[in-house]
């Protein structure tokens, strides 16, 4: 065999492979970002859902305490926490459907009983004896959600 051949072809199979391991890591690199970026889409989409979820719920309970109601209606808040849950059964998993749901119950709960104002609230609350956080159970099943969410699509 001729030198010249000889260096002419091993300089074409180092570029080949050169090349290959470019495109290979490039390829990986980018699948990789686009992983990354479905985690990040779906981990927002389940806190949006969530946080607009105890936002509204909040709002509905401290409504519930205060106000003294005959009957319980459904107006729109009410109509959006339902429609929250709602969204939830599409993507969140059964515990954090159940504990929205546990919520909206607590909710009906205190919309039965008649309303105390907010200088019991803030007796209760201080009193180191208030009822139960509703939230609590609630914020804890979404927080492991979106754990779980973080590293099973990673």
């Amino acid at each position: 065999m001729d030198a010249a051949l000889i260096s002419s072809a091993s300089a074409l199979l180092g570029a080949l492979i050169g090349g290959g391991a470019s495109l290979a890591v490039a390829m990986y690199t980018q699948r990789y970002q686009e992983r990354l970026q479905r985690i990040a889409h779906e981990i927002a989409k389940r806190e949006s859902v969530y946080t607009d979820f105890i936002m509204a719920a909040t709002t509905l309970l401290l409504h519930a305490y205060v106000e003294d109601q005959d009957k319980i209606a459904l107006h729109g808040d009410e109509q959006r926490l339902i429609g929250l849950i709602n969204r939830m059964r599409l993507f969140a998993p059964a515990d954090v459907v159940g504990e929205a749901e546990a919520v909206l119950k607590a909710i009906i709960e205190v919309l039965l009983k008649p309303g105390v104002g907010l200088a019991q609230l803030a007796r209760d609350a201080l009193s180191r004896n208030p009822d139960p956080d509703p939230f609590l159970r609630f914020c804890r099943s979404c927080r492991a959600d979106l754990e779980n969410v973080r590293w099973t699509m990673a």
